[in-house]
């Protein structure tokens, strides 16, 4: 078989249930010069005979010799790919029907080796919390521009978000990340496999390009790593299951918990401690690494989550490092108070119910107007979708007048 422009590498473990319709969303692509790359860290369900039932020569399944943790499974993923151009796709998202062929376009007329876009999100029947079977999508504008690697790295050393870091909403040159891999040892280095391989592909890319149109819905589910550990409290033993899945050691963040904001300081200083000549320059930003670290401790108290250990850790180095004290502020405890308890009765009263759906029929009425530019949140069952696969075809289709129209 000669070699595809595209890989579309799909990492996946024991979601069955979920990573057909990844595939499908790549194998129903209008750009067709393609392969998808099933890579399974070793599976105990029968991820390999539901792959098997696909029949297209386009799908390649390889599967781990063990099960590894997160970045050494991704790294395998990417090792296998012999496309051009490659994009790791999580097993829970879908593609729109055009997103390769908007990358192919964007990758020809830029000579661009790392390109990324935006991306909506999916809630499905099965998330465990609000809003299932649901579509949210950023507001977005359709156009293209060139990005300078200054304008990628700075803002992730400040800890401030400028462009979507999903994995699933990027696309790199295969010969790019060979050439980190060469240097480095791999490729993707950390938990957080974007925050580490995304700075320093843009460091050492021809051209980098954002493509303002949300070509990926993220699949957030009962098996997600993101609904678990950020927006729900699945229990202990679930976080527990998720987070024995991943590297324990962190080698340069300065604390150890597993939040959002410590997988991004352990990227981004890992990525500087490989690439000392690209990145050397770029402070850390250690006060906001700290308030974002507090957030989201507060954040997971909020729903009930354990957190004692990595708040004490946290407090403890703020009294070592009393420069940041007055900064971060108090850890607030979380405590139901007259004003919570009131808005709660209110909500069991209806109104939270009542007010969720005027604003539902407002983003409806939004939709059907083709009005899709400034951003939306709507019910499935309004539209006619169902899984990810169905939102990602629904989310091309309110979409594309804007995508026309720029």
């Amino acid at each position: 078989m000669s070699k595809p422009v595209f890989s579309v590498v799909i990492p996946t473990y024991n979601r069955r249930d979920l990573v057909s319709y990844a595939v499908r969303s790549v194998l129903n692509q209008r750009f067709g010069d393609l392969e998808v790359v099933v890579s399974d860290n070793c599976s105990t369900d029968d991820t390999a005979a539901v792959i098997g039932r696909i029949d297209d020569p386009r799908v390649r399944y390889v599967r781990t010799a063990a099960h590894v943790p997160i970045s050494y499974s991704w790294e395998y993923a990417r090792s296998q790919a012999r496309g051009r151009l490659i994009m790791m796709l999580s097993d829970d998202d879908a593609l729109v029907p055009e997103a390769l062929d908007r990358f192919a376009q964007e990758s020809s007329r830029y000579d661009a080796d790392f390109l990324f876009c935006k991306v909506a999100e999916y809630r499905d029947s099965q998330f465990p919390g609000s809003d299932r079977n649901t579509l949210t999508c950023p507001s977005f504008t359709g156009r293209i521009e060139t990005v300078s690697a200054d304008d990628f790295i700075r803002p992730l050393f400040s800890f401030r978000v400028k462009f979507e870091m999903h994995p699933s909403a990027f696309v790199f040159g295969k010969d790019l990340a060979d050439s980190i891999a060469v240097r480095c040892g791999r490729f993707f280095q950390t938990n957080g496999v974007e925050y580490s391989a995304w700075p320093m592909a843009a460091a050492l890319a021809k051209a980098r390009v954002h493509i303002d149109v949300p070509l990926i819905a993220l699949g957030r589910t009962a098996k997600s790593w993101g609904s678990n550990l950020n927006l729900t409290n699945p229990g202990t033993a679930r976080i527990q299951a998720f987070i024995a899945d991943v590297e324990q050691e962190y080698r340069y963040a300065p604390l150890t918990n597993f939040t959002t904001a410590n997988m991004w300081g352990e990227g981004i200083l890992t990525a500087k401690k490989l690439l000392p000549r690209e990145l050397g320059a770029y402070e850390f930003d250690e006060l906001e690494y700290l308030r974002r670290t507090a957030r989201e401790l507060e954040g997971r108290r909020s729903l009930g989550v354990d957190v004692s250990r990595e708040i004490d850790e946290l407090e403890r180095y703020l009294r070592q490092n009393p420069v940041f004290i007055t900064a971060v502020g108090p850890l607030r405890q979380t405590r139901r108070g007259m004003w919570q308890a009131l808005r709660s009765s209110i909500g069991n009263a209806g109104a939270r119910t009542l007010l969720h759906r005027v604003r539902t029929k407002r983003n409806v009425w939004k939709l059907r107007r083709g009005d899709a530019r400034l951003g939306f949140n709507v019910p499935g069952a309004a539209f006619g979708f169902y899984n990810v696969l169905e939102s990602a075809e629904f989310l091309a289709r309110v979409s594309s007048a804007v995508t026309q129209s720029s």
